[in-house]
């Protein structure tokens, strides 16, 4: 009898056949865990030669990226990793609303979210890390938007900066929290992701696919060692051509005009500028209430597992109209303001 190594403990025996079809997941559960190990490995090798002080920390990055040998090109992965990772959450999150994958694993589907909301945190407490005048103005944005947060909002500004004010005891909070609690409450989330995705029966699925089965060795193993291996190298090529970018150093009395937070938050900024209120407090509670409360607003009696089910589709819609919205406010806000916050017409 052949034996079961760890990575058959990790899998079912047996699997759906539609599970290892491209278009079921896209391949994309596997591509975010994989951008995921390599943040890891890479943070870590960056961690042994950052040092989280104002007076050092620019010339660490330097020393990083100009004097070690593939220096640059592990913070360049590490960038380009952290970014894509972003991309690909929100793909994933797209992929499990739109397919209903959600239905009767509620619970999974918060892991998911919570997910979700550390790489956020992880990718705005790394942007200020280089202390150059971007980074650190983008933080200064970053961290007046905190205040919105309805009820917590001004205590965790205070707790994130330190203070009243962005400094050293920021740039010490937010290396903790990068390299240390956020790392590992991601690591613990995702083993409990994917152990309640093994403990619900795998991918989503309608009850006729479970008629056509396949041994997950090997068939589920190719699939994943496959997308990982393409995630590795567009990684690895992506850090070749684009590198990390590292800016004049940080300067507390010349602020940039526009200062902007980073893209993935420049769209929570561009609705601050039009409605402190409605911008930064009910649009984000909305769409946060919406998310969490998704199992429980779909009555349809279509199982998990199907793109756009017809009983699903105004929720589908819902769904689509929200995430473009976003999507466009983020282009308006990287894009579209210059100076002041005035809009810049792109003709």
């Amino acid at each position: 009898m052949k034996g079961r190594n760890f990575l058959h403990h990790l899998h079912p025996p047996q699997i759906r056949r539609r599970t290892v079809q491209p278009l079921t997941t896209l391949g994309l559960g596997m591509a975010a865990l994989t951008c995921l190990g390599v943040l890891l490995v890479t943070g870590f090798t960056l961690f042994l030669y950052y040092v989280p002080e104002p007076e050092v920390a620019y010339e660490r990055i330097l020393h990083i990226t100009t004097t070690l040998r593939y220096g640059a090109l592990v913070r360049n992965l590490h960038f380009v990793a952290a970014n894509a990772l972003l991309v690909i959450a929100v793909l994933h999150l797209a992929r499990v609303f739109l397919t209903g994958a959600y239905r009767g694993r509620a619970l999974n589907w918060t892991y998911g979210l919570a997910l979700f909301f550390l790489l956020l945190l992880a990718n705005f407490t790394g942007y200020l890390l280089p202390w150059d005048q971007v980074s650190y103005w983008a933080a200064q944005v970053g961290s007046g938007l905190i205040a919105y947060v309805p009820g917590l909002g001004p205590a965790a500004q205070r707790l994130f900066l330190g203070g009243s004010e962005l400094g050293g005891e920021t740039l010490l909070r937010a290396f903790a929290l990068h390299a240390g609690a956020i790392p590992l409450a991601m690591v613990v989330l995702t083993a409990l992701h994917l152990w309640r995705l093994r403990k619900d029966g795998g991918l989503a699925a309608p009850p006729e696919a479970d008629n056509e089965r396949l041994p997950a060795d090997p068939w589920l193993y190719r699939a994943e060692g496959s997308v990982a291996l393409l995630t590795f190298a567009l990684l690895v090529t992506l850090a070749l051509f684009f590198p990390a970018p590292l800016y004049e150093r940080a300067d507390p009395l010349h602020p940039p005009n526009p200062a902007k937070a980073p893209w993935y938050f420049v769209g929570f900024q561009e609705m601050v500028s039009h409605s402190a209120l409605l911008g930064g407090i009910v649009a984000p509670l909305l769409l946060a209430g919406f998310l969490l409360a998704a199992p429980w607003l779909d009555r349809s009696s279509v199982p998990g597992g199907q793109w756009l089910a017809r009983p699903r589709r105004r929720l589908d819609l819902l769904f689509l109209l929200l995430l473009l919205s976003q999507l466009a406010l983020i282009g308006v806000g990287q894009w579209l303001r210059g100076e002041n916050w005035a809009f810049l017409w792109p003709f």
